[in-house]
């Protein structure tokens, strides 16, 4: 699912638009010379003083690199350049800032998936020194991700597209992942049905505090589940195919307006083919079975309230669904 380029190029002359471009351009910079300075650093984490220099290049450069991210993150974001470089801004001080290994590599596994699936939405067809800029910047930051205790290496997938998969290896980690995801997408599904009409009674008693806390476990544990998938090393083709259906999940979840969510699932529903795995083999028949679950699962979770559907009582998203 490869993105296709315009290569037309309008000006940049909104005097904003033309500043977040520069720094922009000067956060790429200092992220290239916090890379150089780590690399030349080696992992050393003693208190040797004829490595202060080192070190001190290494502090440096990081504090420029997150002064000029929340100077960019400051900025205005009417503009869809200035949104997308926004976006990346916040991917590069989550991999400067965070404790979380799980984030880091979530932020791997978008860099190396970015131009495979049409939904990474931040490039734009007929801007390419906009492109460009941030191929650029992802190409920094997935150099600086594989340094040693940032996150693990980014795995090369070009030289593997068009190769059969081995049917020798049932499962992967992507796979167990996504097993995992499918049976706590089913648990968050059924929770969040108890919380309403005619199921959830009186919202005043105890076991509706008990359903709605079960709701929450179960959303909670569904996030973690999800997590773990785009997290996961994406080692032959099935896995990069079961990544971009949990990358198509959390851009549903992360959907703040009810029709943008619905649109977005209709498209999901509609391209739904394009998902599918190809081949016989035992290692795409059992791929192919996940993801068929996964599609009518997530067809069950647009039914909830909560996700712009009718609700089991089927009052519709204006109606008094919810017991709440």
């Amino acid at each position: 699912m490869a993105k296709r380029i315009d290569t037309t190029i309008p000006p940049f002359t909104e005097p904003p638009l033309r500043a977040m471009f520069a720094r922009f351009t000067a956060l790429v910079g200092a992220l290239v010379q916090l890379t150089s300075a780590e690399r030349d650093l080696g992992g050393y984490r003693g208190q040797d003083p004829a490595l202060a220099a080192f070190t001190g290049a290494v502090d440096a450069a990081r504090a420029r690199a997150l002064t000029h991210c929340a100077v960019i993150l400051a900025g205005e974001t009417e503009d869809e350049m200035a949104y997308g470089l926004q976006t990346a801004a916040k991917m590069v001080r989550t991999v400067l800032t965070t404790q979380t290994p799980t984030e880091v590599a979530m932020i791997r596994n978008i860099l190396a998936m970015r131009h495979e699936t049409v939904l990474f939405g931040l490039y734009r067809a007929g801007l390419p020194r906009y492109n460009a800029l941030l191929d650029t910047a992802f190409d920094a930051l997935a150099a600086h991700i594989v340094l040693p205790g940032t996150g693990g290496d980014v795995i090369e997938h070009d030289e593997k597209a068009g190769k059969p998969s081995s049917a020798r290896v049932a499962h992967t980690g992507m796979s167990r992942c996504f097993t995992g995801l499918l049976g706590a997408m089913d648990r968050f599904i059924r929770a969040d049905q108890m919380l309403q009409r005619p199921v959830a009674g009186d919202v005043r008693a105890r076991p509706f505090g008990f359903a709605m806390q079960r709701s929450e476990a179960a959303l909670t544990a569904m996030l973690d589940a999800l997590h773990e998938v785009m997290a996961a090393e994406l080692n032959r083709c099935e896995d990069r195919a079961l990544w971009e259906m949990g990358y198509a999940l959390f851009s549903l979840i992360e959907q703040a307006d009810d029709d943008a969510r619905l649109f977005l699932f209709d498209t999901l529903m509609d391209y739904r083919p394009q998902f599918m795995v190809p081949g016989t083999h035992a290692v795409a028949r059992q791929t192919r079975q996940l993801q068929d679950r996964f599609f009518g699962l997530v067809a069950e979770m647009m039914q909830l309230e909560d996700f712009s559907g009718p609700g089991p009582d089927g009052d519709g998203a204006c109606g008094p669904a919810l017991a709440a």
